[in-house]
């Protein structure tokens, strides 16, 4: 029997609350209960402690009592007799982090959900899962990698099993309609659960994802040792995006209309992002879940847990993502071109491109990259697709030299699996192979606030790189015949009041007329701005001219004086100089 025990009843659907028991044995007279503050994988504490409604402890005798000491931890004073602990979570949070349920299905991610016990971390935990006595409910089924008891039967409700805490948090649970789809890698059996009932093509969704894996298993050369199943739970819904990495599963979440059609032959740009999400989360099996920085060793779930190591974990992750859609034919060349393209534009145009490096944007993620506002544009580098620029100039100087990137993260899995790796670790390998240039290149690519050389790099990969005006905001890759009308310099927003400025880029036009983000728009050049009179307006205007531009701030009109200027060169373009060069990069 396990030593710390769970129990979840689903309370009141309509009001989205669950009951939770908390079963134990003390073995000190006071123990503290805690839940974590955030969840391993997204780092922004999340405060999960603020959904729970209401708490109590008793045993035998009658109530105990039970003192909160902060935020998130309870004191709990206690006898030798056995202790139950219950208490109600709200569970409304539309996200791959925490806790929903509703009539379709309930997201469960233990972290957010079962308290911890001091002094009892180490010891097997279980979880009792009660189906839920509304009508709707009767189709429910369960899915998870968290290995079920004896006596619970595939995918039913009933009791749960993890050999400890930490083994616990990281089994999230998707509960209610769904359909489930498996293949076989090297003898593991993989699951592909699908939320909801959802027009689709199963066999091709399984089919492409089956695809992925097997590339992602070759980068590393074998599944984890430890790996005896793989779950993928897809959470389908209205609209919503994302993903989060567990050791055996990861939790996804998409639109609904992301799914492939039944007899839809050609790839949407919708399905090729769902597959990407698939390959990304997948990648981390063994970049994040397995090898994982030093100081992550272990999780500290109370408070804030700092790294400069997370453009190498998240980057180079979302550079084999994309990555993985060529390489198992899912794309082809010149699509995945593309892929990098819009790469290129979405990080190059940004001024916080020469505002922040890649190490300060990981060590700050807690409370820059994962709390963005309207200027993260100017002030803000991602260590997600930045760090996927370095992935892949690392590739091209690996190319160049008859080795590839691929067998450099195998090697340092291999080597640094068992205790994860210091700031120092990439660099030393580097060395290690060689390559001290390339490891100076480096350090200066994530701990300066300048663009990457990738113009100069990109050659070794057979490709040339140029730089065009955007005919608009969403032009982000390729050639183009429009006609590039002058520029704000922003992003807007077009609502029923009208068209406000969102993202505002440092030292645009927009900004040199000292527009602020939230402004409306009124009139240009003595004419009414619309969504499409604006983009007509700024073809017609003269270049080089200065215009009166109308605006409201908040309730005051004012008139500025908008400079009407051409954009400077930032989409991306990539031609094949040398197709041999490519193809050999591409299938190797």
């Amino acid at each position: 029997m396990s030593a710390v025990q769970y129990e979840i009843t689903f309370d009141d659907i309509s009001a989205h609350l669950l009951t939770l028991s908390l079963r134990f044995e003390p073995c000190s007279a006071v123990h503290q209960l805690t839940l974590p503050a955030w969840i391993p994988g997204s780092y922004l504490v999340r405060n999960f402690a603020r959904h729970i409604v209401n708490i109590n402890a008793y045993d035998a005798d009658g109530e105990l009592h039970l003192e909160q000491r902060d935020k998130q931890s309870w004191q709990l004073s206690c006898g030798q007799q056995p202790v139950t602990v219950t208490y109600q979570v709200y569970a409304n949070d539309l996200s791959v982090r925490a806790a929903y349920v509703d009539d379709e299905l309930a997201v469960l991610n233990p972290a957010c959900l079962c308290l911890n016990v001091s002094e009892m971390t180490a010891q097997p935990h279980s979880l009792t899962l009660h189906k839920p006595t509304d009508l709707r409910c009767a189709a429910w089924r369960v899915a998870t990698a968290m290995p079920k008891a004896t006596h619970t039967a595939p995918l039913d409700f009933g009791c749960y099993q993890a050999d400890n805490y930490d083994h616990l948090i990281d089994s999230p649970l998707l509960v209610g309609i769904f359909n489930v789809q498996q293949f076989n890698l090297d003898g593991v059996p993989h699951y592909v659960v699908v939320s909801g009932h959802n027009l689709f093509d199963e066999a091709r969704l399984t089919a492409d994802v089956a695809k992925l894996c097997q590339v992602q298993r070759d980068v590393f050369g074998a599944l984890p040792q430890n790996l005896d199943q793989y779950w993928f739970l897809l959470w389908v819904t209205e609209q919503g995006y994302g993903g989060l990495e567990h050791k055996f599963s990861t939790l996804l979440l998409c639109n609904r209309y992301d799914l492939p059609a039944v007899q839809q032959t050609e790839l949407t740009e919708a399905y090729q992002n769902l597959l990407g999400l698939f390959s990304h989360e997948y990648f981390h099996t063994w970049w994040v879940k397995r090898l994982k920085p030093q100081c992550f060793t272990p999780y500290v779930l109370d408070k804030e847990q700092y790294s400069r190591q997370l453009w190498l974990y998240e980057g180079f992750t979302s550079y084999f993502d994309d990555l993985a859609l060529v390489k198992s034919g899912i794309i082809e060349q010149s699509r995945y071109l593309t892929v990098l393209e819009k790469l290129i534009t979405r990080v190059s145009r940004n001024p916080s491109d020469s505002q922040q490096s890649l190490t300060d944007s990981s060590f700050t993620a807690w409370t820059k990259f994962y709390l963005q506002d309207e200027n993260a544009v100017n002030s803000v580098v991602s260590y997600y697709a930045k760090g996927a620029l370095v992935a892949l100039l690392l590739e091209a100087e690996l190319q160049s030299k008859g080795l590839n990137l691929a067998a450099f993260c195998r090697q340092l899995y291999q080597q640094h699996v068992a205790t994860g790796t210091s700031d120092n670790a990439i660099f030393e390998q580097l060395i290690a192979w060689q390559l001290p240039e390339l490891a100076a290149q480096l350090t200066g690519w994530i701990n300066e606030a300048k663009p990457l050389p990738l113009a100069a790099t990109l050659g070794k990969l057979g490709l040339t790189l140029t730089q065009r005006a955007p005919s608009s905001f969403s032009d982000l890759a390729g050639e183009s015949s429009k006609v590039v009308p002058a520029s704000l310099g922003c992003s807007l927003k077009t609502t029923a009041q009208g068209v406000f400025i969102q993202q505002l880029y440092w030292g645009s036009a927009a900004h040199q007329a000292g527009l602020m983000s939230g402004d409306q728009l009124v009139a240009l050049g003595g004419y009414k701005i619309s969504e499409t009179s604006l983009t007509e307006l700024m073809l017609r205007l003269p270049l080089g001219s200065v215009q009166p531009l109308f605006i409201f701030r908040k309730d005051r009109l004012l008139e500025l004086a908008l400079p009407i200027q051409q954009a400077a060169p930032a989409v991306a373009m990539l031609n094949v100089a040398n197709e041999v060069t490519v193809k050999h990069w591409l299938s190797s």
